[in-house]
């Protein structure tokens, strides 16, 4: 073909909508695949370097993109793509930067450690050196992470340059280094850690920037995670107070988001003995947003202090259930939930049950919501004996008028329901909350409330699906106005014919269908055509089979349009 493809590919590239331009880089794949290695050499990447000078950054991007790409194309000669690459590492936008980066990272795949030492720790030490261009120092800062491990004798040189970055001037390379000091301790032997890292990292976090010191929380994690537990109380507890105790509130709420995986990786002993104060500190923050997330992060702290250290979160809980800001309420919900599973049952029952109940009532509806969901968890550690005492506060969620919270409040009922596994309480408690989503004004809940029938019936027994709950049903068929709850009603009858056998259905569900077949409201009579339909499949008597037939077939001269259509439907499978 010649010429033909890089010829094409530049008349595609004279164009003057950005987007076409665009479209025709993410091309140079192809075009390469059919130059071939020397054409890419010759032709294409002299053409990338005229492009350089006069395109714009998405076109830069797509072609920082491409190049990795065409690294894989030519793996054995891939190296002569890093002189273009070096430059685009050096540009003003950050991700025509960053893919640079990361297509360099490409072409080292294919490279032996030698030239990794020779070619790309040079490379590197250039760019980080490059004084009148901060960018291409902060791409260095990135390239040495994946290549310290492979440096060879020039590691040293690396961890000089990384630990001088760290003093710089400009806040951009500071801020990369401290994103990157976590990963790159990975790669290095651990006195380095100790001795080179800890210190640059100490540095950082008393940065004049609150972006640095901020950045420096998920390093501090990392870093952990390689030391034992003398280490990290010498080296990272230190760290960890003065960042709770930072001026800034977007450090302390960093620190926050963290804290739990912070607490694993110090280990139990420092979270029991350091860690709980610290985080006191920090649930009883002035700034509401660094709470809230406080909260959140204490659902997974609780994991990694022992039991009897909880005793000290216990008066934290109890202040955040009463706390201002709702999204703090809400958290703190389920804190109180999960907590109940490790704390023995009556610390539970006597600190923290009445302020669940008290936020069931809460204002916001979704703290209710929440609340609703815990109570579940909370019921359920305290067993079937304290269930009683939330039975009314569950039957007023069934009330609430917001569907979110009913809704939840019916799946709390099957928690409870499929956990304790007991007729009588259910009976006497829980079945009176769950039969509520037969009226509930929300298709939503209705839906959930017949979606775990099956699992109830399975579990309670067909008995009592034919004996409690179907009296249920048919008093809503009987009783109630509105259609939709006997439409309701029908389905959950149609649910217990799946379990039911045959002489159960013929003799218990289908004269109650067969009833509903006359009703008034055209959509009763065709729910129950689909209904006594299913039926039907179970039934063997041939007389009530017939009986079935009879009741549809009368149907197919309903004056109602959609009646009929059902009616002729049943009819014809």
């Amino acid at each position: 073909m010649g010429d033909n493809p890089i010829d094409v590919f530049k008349e595609d590239m004279e164009n003057e909508e950005v987007y076409l331009k665009v479209n025709a880089m993410h091309r140079a794949r192809i075009i390469a695949t059919l130059l071939g290695t020397d054409k890419i050499k010759s032709v294409l990447l002299p053409y990338f370097e005229t492009l350089m000078k006069k395109e714009d950054d998405e076109v830069l991007f797509a072609m920082a993109e491409e190049l990795g790409y065409i690294a894989q194309i030519i793996p054995q000669q891939s190296i002569c793509l890093l002189p273009i690459l070096e430059q685009l590492a050096g540009f003003d936008e950050t991700v025509v930067r960053e893919q640079a980066v990361k297509s360099i990272t490409i072409v080292c795949n294919f490279l032996q450690d030698n030239e990794i030492a020779n070619t790309i720790v040079p490379m590197i030490l250039k760019l980080a050196s490059n004084e009148a261009n901060f960018t291409c120092r902060v791409s260095a800062v990135s390239l040495m992470c994946p290549m310290y491990s492979r440096s060879g004798n020039q590691k040293e040189k690396l961890r000089q340059k990384f630990t001088e970055l760290c003093s710089e001037e400009t806040p951009m390379v500071r801020r990369a280094v401290a994103t990157k000091i976590g990963e790159i301790a990975q790669y290095m032997d651990k006195n380095h850690v100790i001795e080179v890292l800890i210190t640059v990292l100490k540095q950082l976090c008393q940065d004049e920037q609150d972006q640095v010191r901020l950045l420096c929380m998920e390093s501090i994690m990392n870093i952990a995670k390689i030391l034992n537990i003398n280490e990290n109380k010498t080296n990272i507890l230190p760290l960890i107070i003065s960042s709770a105790e930072d001026k800034s509130w977007r450090v302390r709420l960093a620190l926050s988001k963290i804290f739990a995986e912070l607490a694993e990786a110090v280990g139990k002993e420092i979270a029991d003995s350091s860690l709980i104060q610290i985080f006191s500190n920090l649930l009883k923050d002035a700034e509401s947003d660094v709470r809230v997330i406080a909260v959140k992060s204490l659902a997974k702290f609780i994991k990694f202090v022992s039991p009897e250290k909880l005793n000290l979160i216990i008066p934290l809980l109890q202040l955040l259930a009463k706390d201002a800001f709702a999204q703090v309420k809400q958290n703190a919900c389920l804190v109180i939930g999960q907590i109940a599973t490790i704390l023995p049952k009556e610390i539970s029952q006597s600190k923290l049950q009445s302020y669940l109940i008290e936020l069931m009532s809460d204002d916001n509806q979704d703290v209710r919501k929440n609340a609703a969901q815990s109570v579940g968890v909370f019921a359920a550690a305290l067993g079937p004996d304290a269930l009683g005492q939330f039975i009314p506060h569950l039957k007023k969620s069934m009330e609430d008028p917001k569907w979110r919270v009913r809704k939840e409040t019916m799946q709390t009922v099957f928690h409870l329901a499929l956990t304790i596994k007991n007729t009588d309480i259910f009976l006497k408690h829980l079945e009176p909350v769950y039969v509520l989503f037969l009226k509930d004004r929300a298709a939503e809940v209705r839906t959930i409330g017949l979606s775990r029938l099956n699992d109830l019936i399975q579990t309670y027994k067909i008995d009592w699906a034919l004996g409690s709950f179907l009296s249920k049903c048919l008093e809503t068929l009987n009783k109630d106005t509105g259609f939709l709850y006997r439409m309701n009603a029908l389905y959950a009858i149609q649910q217990i014919g799946q379990v039911a056998d045959g002489p159960m259905i013929q003799d218990k569900l289908w004269p109650i269908v067969q009833k509903c077949m006359k009703d008034n409201v055209p959509n009763i009579r065709f729910v129950s055509i689909r209904v006594a339909k299913q039926l039907s499949k179970k039934i063997d008597h041939q007389g009530t089979l017939n009986q079935i037939k009879q009741a549809i077939n009368e149907l197919t001269d309903d004056n109602d349009r959609d009646v009929k259509f059902y009616a002729q439907e049943a009819l014809q499978y």
